[in-house]
């Protein structure tokens, strides 16, 4: 009687509720054993608050599952929209701490890295953080395993490129799109791909490892990574 008990909760589905409120390309996904079994994304970034919940309550309802059976809730930390982290990490943590459940908080530079995994081993994502400045990392990976090369920060694209090797990696994100001819200029032999911002699918599969590997948080434990204090912050301490 008891080896059948643990033989069904071992295989037993892992539900995982992700969302991205980090980029302009976010919204939430439901994912089952690391697969995405429907996302909804929100067109107007902007309405992350009005909207965020509404779909959460959506997605679930069309899957006939309860809030309460996700094993999981996974979140971008960021770096990103300030007032979008807020929102995200707010609503994660809120469903952690009520409902007693882990969390994985997602760093956006890598789940957008580990999307184009398959283009090189070499990989540097860009997001445009505004203020003619962009958030970048570089990362290298080694079949399943990720490497962070060159750590995550905020700076100027010409800046940031003369710091690394663009010889041998692939640029992607909407900072690579918009700054793409100072990459061609700094780094002749650089691939830039044509991407968005889109990290709910690597969200759930990041998640899905870490919650394997017990690597979670609690809701406590889940942080923002501004990489750049707020307007708010810098008002408050100028």
């Amino acid at each position: 009687m008891s080896q059948e008990t643990t033989e069904s909760t071992t295989d037993a589905p892992i539900h995982i509720l992700a969302i991205d409120t980090a980029t302009n390309s976010g919204g939430v996904a439901l994912s089952r054993n690391g697969e995405v079994i429907a996302s909804l994304m929100v067109k107007a970034p902007l309405q992350y608050a009005e909207k965020l919940l509404y779909l959460v309550d959506f997605l679930l309802d069309q899957h006939k599952l309860k809030l309460e059976e996700m094993d999981c809730f996974a979140v971008a930390n960021g770096p990103g929209s300030f007032t979008g982290l807020r929102i995200g990490i707010a609503t994660v943590k809120g469903f952690c701490q009520g409902l007693n459940k882990p969390g994985v908080g997602i760093s956006t530079l890598e789940a957008l890295a580990y999307r184009f995994r398959w283009a090189h081993s070499r990989v540097a994502p860009m997001i445009d953080a505004r203020r003619h400045q962009i958030y970048g990392a570089m990362f290298r990976f080694n079949g399943s395993q990720m490497e962070l090369e060159q750590k995550e920060q905020v700076s100027s694209p010409a800046q940031w490129l003369q710091g690394i090797s663009g010889q041998e990696c692939v640029f992607v994100g909407d900072g690579a799109q918009l700054y793409k001819e100072t990459i061609v200029a700094a780094h002749p032999a650089a691939r830039v791909l044509e991407t968005d911002n889109r990290v709910l699918e690597t969200l759930c599969q990041i998640a899905y490892r870490r919650f394997k590997e017990t690597e979670t948080q609690s809701a406590q434990e889940l942080k923002a990574n501004y990489l750049r204090p707020s307007d708010a912050r810098k008002q408050e301490t100028g």
